[in-house]
């Protein structure tokens, strides 16, 4: 699953890598999680080019919460395979977070592009009124690299393959294929990204375990 990321490039740099105007200042986050109003790219039909706005992470209905939905079922799933056809998004970010359990011990690691890249989750957009717009991260299963800490994570968009996501015209399985290309790495961080509370950039600073002292309170 895909429960808390970093976005922390400038508006400058997106704006490059996405080949979109973001004409706002970002403040950067270390710690974004569900219910976060976050960054969306989008296709506007009427426009017909790519757009961004800020929607609500998560998707509330009677039943759940839902924060992700999964790729090998989203186009059949009925919450969200009319999304799928028409709403798809692109939300930001510079890695994000997930969590190895060892028995009662749960280890945070920060996941991010070995390059230091900016990563595009694939997502999908819900405006349930003109005020109110939310948006899931769509996952896939772990990589080779992810699956020993965790057996799903965020189904990543290479930057090239942008437009044809958006557009619509990418299949489950090219889409699926594409975030495989990007080569991620992954170190253990200090159990304080465990609280939203906290958000600085020593979250994403690599920790030993051992040496953590948020652990050594308990």
């Amino acid at each position: 699953m895909c429960g808390r990321y970093s976005l922390f490039s400038s508006s400058k740099s997106l704006s490059e890598e996405l080949g979109l105007p973001i004409d706002i200042e970002l403040s950067p986050s270390y710690n974004i999680g569900p219910s976060n109003s976050v960054l969306t790219v989008y296709f506007n039909q009427e426009k017909q080019n790519k757009a961004f706005t800020f929607a609500d992470w998560g998707l509330k209905t009677p039943q759940n919460f839902h924060i992700n939905s999964r790729i090998e079922t989203v186009d059949t799933a009925p919450r969200f395979r009319d999304a799928w056809q028409e709403s798809r998004s692109l939300i930001p970010a510079n890695g994000f977070y997930e969590w190895y359990q060892d028995g009662l011990i749960k280890q945070p690691y920060y996941i991010y592009h070995k390059d230091h890249k900016p990563l595009f989750f694939a997502g999908l957009n819900f405006s349930l009124s003109e005020e109110e717009r939310n948006v899931v991260i769509l996952t896939t299963e772990a990589d080779k690299n992810i699956e020993t800490i965790h057996s799903r994570m965020p189904l990543i968009i290479p930057a090239e393959y942008n437009e044809a996501w958006l557009s619509g015209n990418m299949s489950k399985e090219d889409a699926v294929l594409a975030s495989r290309k990007i080569e991620l790495v992954t170190h253990t961080v200090s159990s304080r990204v465990n609280k939203m509370i906290h958000n600085d950039t020593s979250l994403i600073e690599q920790k030993d375990p051992i040496k953590d002292d948020q652990l050594r309170l308990f």
